[in-house]
């Protein structure tokens, strides 16, 4: 029945476009005589053939939804920055069709982070007197579930896929870790979201938010289903941010080449000051 049901609209629509094309076809022969006749025909008959592949396109995504338990989408798929970026949100949307918790997380690229605390030191001076390195720490990360994530059975499949704040792996002291967690969330660069919006039993949305100062490079955004505490099904839709423009240009050529960026960066600055002063000279 499926097989059927797929194939009625599409040979539908084929026959329809045929008709179309001889339809066009034969009033360019006759020639002006029956423009208004063509108009009508040939309108009647567009309108048939966008009909059945609207219902083919539907009735095929259709039978794709139903025959996986989890499927999901984005907004967009690449987030520009350039000077007038003051941040930016994309949605993210699917449907479910099995029961289950759904659980979304978006990671953004590891970096390595240094953690230096400071003590006071002779009663009046604060100095770094401690210090620790982080290595492969997501720099950017979402989570949000249908339901609070404490709330969930079965909590170790969370710690074995590493969702929730809680669960990102990080080696380092205790102080360490929660300090640059409290940092990461006042940046707004780790957000946790306790309920995901449903449309109906299966549809689901989430507005993801990004700030201005997020880093560039490649995301993931990974959509699970969780039931009873066994992920059932999973998928993973990727996102790329990058720097366009001018600045994209400045960034890079700071990366790049730190050493002729820096000379470059004084000899300009030179140069403007000489120049600025022979002005104020001729004044």
């Amino acid at each position: 029945m499926r097989n059927c049901s797929r194939s009625l609209p599409c040979l539908a629509a084929n026959r329809l476009f045929l008709r179309f094309a001889a339809h066009v076809l034969a009033c360019t022969l006759r020639g002006n005589a029956r423009k208004t006749q063509f108009s009508l025909t040939a309108w009647r008959l567009l309108k048939q053939f966008l009909r059945n592949i609207g219902v083919f396109y539907i009735l095929l995504f259709a039978v794709s939804a139903e025959a996986k338990p989890l499927i999901a989408d984005m907004s967009s798929y690449r987030i520009e920055i350039n000077s007038s970026f003051t941040g930016t949100s994309l949605l993210l949307f699917g449907t479910r069709n099995e029961t289950g918790d759904v659980v979304i997380g978006v990671r953004g690229p590891e970096n390595n982070y240094m953690i230096r605390k400071k003590e006071q030191v002779g009663g009046f001076l604060w100095l770094n007197r401690r210090k620790q390195r982080l290595y492969d720490v997501p720099s950017f990360y979402i989570v949000a579930s249908s339901r609070p994530l404490k709330e969930m059975r079965n909590t170790d499949v969370l710690k074995q896929l590493g969702i929730g704040l809680p669960n990102i792996t990080m080696q380092g002291k205790e102080e360490f870790v929660n300090a640059f967690l409290a940092h990461q969330q006042i940046n707004a660069l780790y957000m946790n979201f306790e309920k995901i919006s449903f449309m109906d039993e299966s549809l689901f949305k989430l507005v993801l938010p990004f700030p201005d100062n997020i880093p560039r490079g490649n995301y993931t955004a990974e959509i699970y289903l969780i039931n009873d505490g066994v992920l059932t099904s999973m998928q993973s839709i990727p996102l790329h941010v990058e720097r366009t423009g001018f600045d994209a240009f400045i960034f890079e050529s700071a990366q790049k080449n730190g050493v002729l960026y820096g000379l470059f960066a004084m000899f300009m600055a030179l140069g403007i000051g000489w120049g600025a002063s022979r002005v104020i000279h001729k004044w």
